[in-house]
């Protein structure tokens, strides 16, 4: 049976070993691709309601007829934030897409790669179980003789008791005393 044991124990420790790549190489890396999508995100909404402010101060400005420095000296703050602005686009449509495919293939891998370890884990399991209960077949082991002594098997209720009855014996007067005769029979 031992053999057995180790070969299943061969059989699941690659299944393992799969598995935990999966939790330390697949899921983190994973992680770190959201973390940075979700950074390029926040930059990229950052230069959109730069870009916002701009436009507005430059609108209240116009409504009052006021010149507006900036507007006046080439507007070169307002055109590099919008060059920003499209860099980050850029950056987080590249990021969004990698999350996507990776999420894609994680997802995948979860499916396919589940259901293969979890298939392999049953079939091994079946295989150990299978040949654990042809080798216990075939040989024979019961019955199991044992040399007891009288006084093993002789059950005296007052060891079990430790002197007070129960509350409902009490009551109802129909307190157990213990049996003569003996439990198992030696003749």
């Amino acid at each position: 049976m031992e053999k057995h044991a180790i070969r299943l124990l061969k059989t699941c420790k690659p299944m393992l070993a799969d598995l935990g790549t999966f939790l330390t190489k697949a899921i983190p890396d994973t992680r770190l691709t959201i973390k940075r999508y979700a950074d390029a995100k926040f930059e990229y909404l950052s230069y959109c309601l730069k870009v916002k402010e701009m436009d507005d101060e430059e609108y209240a400005y116009a409504t009052l007829g006021e010149p507006l420095y900036r507007v006046e000296t080439g507007n070169y703050e307002y055109r590099l934030i919008l060059r920003c602005r499209q860099e980050a686009r850029a950056r987080f449509a590249k990021l969004r897409s990698d999350v996507m495919v990776k999420l894609e293939l994680l997802d995948q891998k979860h499916v396919q790669d589940i259901v293969f370890q979890l298939q392999r884990l049953v079939s091994a399991m079946t295989t150990y179980l299978s040949d654990c209960h042809q080798q216990m077949k075939e040989t024979d082991v019961f019955p199991i003789e044992v040399d007891l002594l009288r006084t093993t098997m002789d059950y005296n209720r007052s060891q079990f008791n430790d002197g007070v009855e129960d509350e409902d014996e009490v009551e109802t007067g129909t307190a157990v005393e213990p049996a003569e005769d003996t439990i198992v029979d030696t003749s």
